[in-house]
C-alpha cells in the first residue's frame, strides 16, 4: 500500500486505468455470469499496472501487518455501523431498503463466487483511493473512493426512490468501504482489507439465509 498511496503519477496513464477499471465494471454489471466474475478484478488489476508499475502493485498483495486484529476490528465494526443504520433507516425513518438480491437468492456457488467478485471491488476501490491521495490528503482520499464504491451500488439496491437509495448505499456500503481502506492501509495490504470484505459479505448472507 505504501508505495501506492501519496505517489506522483501519470494523469494520462491514471484516465486510461479508468477507462479500464470502467469498463471492468460494466462487465460486472452486465456481462454474462461467465464474464462479470472476473471483469472488475481483471481490468482494475491492469489498471492498477498501469499506472504504478509491476513491483508497486505486487508490494499491494505483500504481507499484511497484524491480519487477524485488523480483519477482526473492521469486521465487528461494520456489523455495528450497518446494523445502527439499518434500524436508524427501516425502522426510525420507515423507508422500506432493497437488500441485495445475493442475499436473498442464495445458492452454494456463491460462496465460491463471492470471493473473486469482492478482490475486484478491492482492486477497483483501491485503484481510486490510490489516485485520489497523489492529489488529496489520504482521509479525503478515502471519502471519494467510498462515495464512488457506493455509487457503484445504486443498482443493485435501489428501491425505486432516489434520494432513500443514495442515503442507503452512501451510509451502508460506503462507510463500509471506509473501513475496508482502514483495513488495507493499517495493514498495509490489500489482502486485509479483501479478508475483511469477504467476511462480512459471507456473514450478511448467512444472516439473510437464516432469517428467511
Amino acid at each position: 500500500m505504501n508505495k501506492l498511496i501519496g505517489k506522483q503519477i501519470s494523469w494520462n496513464n491514471a484516465l486510461l486505468g479508468t477507462v479500464l477499471a470502467g469498463i471492468g465494471l460494466v462487465g460486472l454489471l452486465y456481462a454474462p455470469a461467465i464474464v462479470s466474475i472476473f471483469s472488475l478484478s481483471i481490468a482494475s488489476y491492469w489498471a492498477l499496472r498501469l499506472v504504478y508499475g509491476k513491483e508497486a502493485v505486487k508490494q499491494l498483495f505483500g504481507k499484511p501487518i497484524a491480519p487477524v486484529k485488523t480483519i477482526s476490528k473492521y469486521f465487528l465494526l461494520n456489523i455495528l455501523i450497518s446494523f445502527l443504520v439499518s434500524l436508524v433507516l427501516q425502522y426510525g425513518l420507515k423507508w422500506d431498503l432493497h437488500g441485495n438480491p445475493v442475499n436473498e437468492g442464495f445458492q452454494w456457488l456463491t460462496l465460491l463466487v463471492i470471493p473473486i467478485m469482492l478482490f475486484g471491488e478491492e482492486l477497483f476501490s483501491i485503484f481510486f483511493l490510490a489516485i485520489f491521495s497523489s492529489k488529496c490528503t489520504l482521509p479525503v482520499a478515502s471519502i471519494l473512493s467510498s462515495i464512488i464504491f457506493g455509487l457503484v451500488h445504486y443498482s443493485t439496491y435501489d428501491n425505486g426512490n432516489v434520494f432513500h437509495t443514495l442515503v442507503h448505499i452512501l451510509f451502508i456500503q460506503g462507510v463500509a468501504r471506509l473501513l475496508f481502506n482502514q483495513a488495507a492501509i493499517k495493514s498495509n495490504s490489500i489482502l486485509t482489507s479483501w479478508g475483511t470484505h469477504v467476511l462480512f459479505d459471507l456473514f450478511a448472507i448467512l444472516v439473510a439465509y437464516l432469517t428467511a
